[in-house]
C-alpha cells in the first residue's frame, strides 16, 4: 500500500463508471485528462463494486476498463471511520483509504491482465464485503428515515431545515454511541471528533441529501451516495452526479474537509 500512497487518487461514482464504460469517446477524453501513468489511480467503492456484479453487461464492459486502467478498492464508511478513530487514539499515525490494490496494479508480480477483475471478485475480502451491502444498506436507510423520531434528535425535528450544524453535531455523536458503542458518560473531544473525516462528511450528506429539503423524495440510492461519498476527503479528484457534487460544493462553503478535493460531474469531462 505505501506504495500507492503517493498516487492520485480519481474517485468515481457508480453513474459515472457506468458512462464511461460505454461506447462513444467519453473514455477517450476521461482518459486524455486522466492518463492511465504512474501518476493516477482509478479509485471506486465497495457499493460500486456490489452493482458492477449484479449486472452481468455492466460487469462485461467494466472489465475492460479495469484491465487497462490501474484501479483500487477503496473503503467507505464504517470500516474507514474504524481507521480514523485508531488515528485519534494515537494507534496509527495516518489513514490509507485503500482497501485492495490487487490486479489493476500488479499481482505477483504479473501486470494488468484482461481477467484481472476476476481475480478481483474472487478475492476473500470482495465476496464478503459484496455479501453484506444490500443489506447493510437496507438497514441503514430504514434507520436514517427514522432518524428524527430518535430522542437525540425529537427537539429539532420540526425545524430542521434551520437547524443544521446543531443536527451535524448530535449526528455525530449519535453516530459515536450507537454505532462505534461509545459510553454515554465517555467524553467525546471535538477537536478530535474532528479527525474522524468520514463521519462529518457523511453528517453533511445525511443532512442534505434527506433533511434539508422536506419535499425531495428520498430512496435507498441516497444512503449509497451519501456511503461512497464518506471517502471524498482521501481522495485528489471525485465524479459524480449533479445533486451529489452540488452537495459537496455546499459543503466545501462551510468547513476545510474537502477543501482539496476536486468536485466534477461528467459534464466538465465531455
Amino acid at each position: 500500500m505505501d506504495a500507492l500512497s503517493n498516487r492520485k487518487l480519481i474517485y468515481l461514482d457508480t453513474n459515472v463508471i457506468s458512462d464511461l464504460c460505454k461506447t462513444g469517446d467519453l473514455l477517450n477524453k476521461f482518459m486524455a485528462r486522466y492518463p492511465p501513468n504512474e501518476d493516477y489511480l482509478l479509485s471506486f467503492s465497495t457499493y460500486s463494486m456490489y452493482e458492477i456484479s449484479k449486472s452481468a453487461k455492466f460487469y462485461g464492459q467494466f472489465k475492460q476498463l479495469y484491465s487497462i486502467f490501474p484501479c483500487v478498492v477503496v473503503m467507505s464508511y464504517f470500516p474507514l471511520a474504524m481507521k480514523e478513530i485508531e488515528l485519534v487514539a494515537g494507534k496509527c499515525e495516518t489513514v490509507n483509504p485503500i482497501l485492495l490494490s490487487p490486479v489493476g496494479i500488479r499481482i505477483k508480480g504479473k501486470k494488468l491482465n484482461p481477467d484481472s477483475l476476476d481475480i478481483l471478485m474472487e478475492m476473500p475480502e470482495v465476496k464478503n464485503g459484496l455479501s453484506s451491502v444490500e443489506e447493510y444498506t437496507s438497514e441503514y436507510f430504514q434507520e436514517i428515515s427514522e432518524l428524527l423520531d430518535h430522542p437525540v434528535f425529537m427537539s429539532i425535528k420540526s425545524t430542521i431545515r434551520n437547524n443544521r450544524n446543531l443536527f451535524l453535531r448530535r449526528f455525530a455523536l449519535y453516530e459515536m454511541r450507537v454505532r462505534f458503542l461509545f459510553s454515554e458518560d465517555r467524553e467525546i473531544e471535538p477537536l478530535k471528533l474532528k479527525k474522524i473525516k468520514s463521519l462529518e462528511m457523511l453528517a453533511y450528506c445525511i443532512y442534505y441529501k434527506f433533511f434539508s429539503d422536506p419535499n425531495r423524495k428520498i430512496s435507498v440510492n441516497d444512503i449509497v451516495d451519501a456511503l461512497i461519498m464518506t471517502t471524498v476527503p482521501y481522495v485528489h479528484t471525485f465524479i459524480s452526479e449533479r445533486n451529489s457534487i452540488d452537495i459537496l460544493r455546499k459543503v466545501k462553503k462551510q468547513t476545510s474537509l474537502i477543501n482539496r478535493v476536486d468536485l466534477l460531474t461528467l459534464s466538465d469531462i465531455r
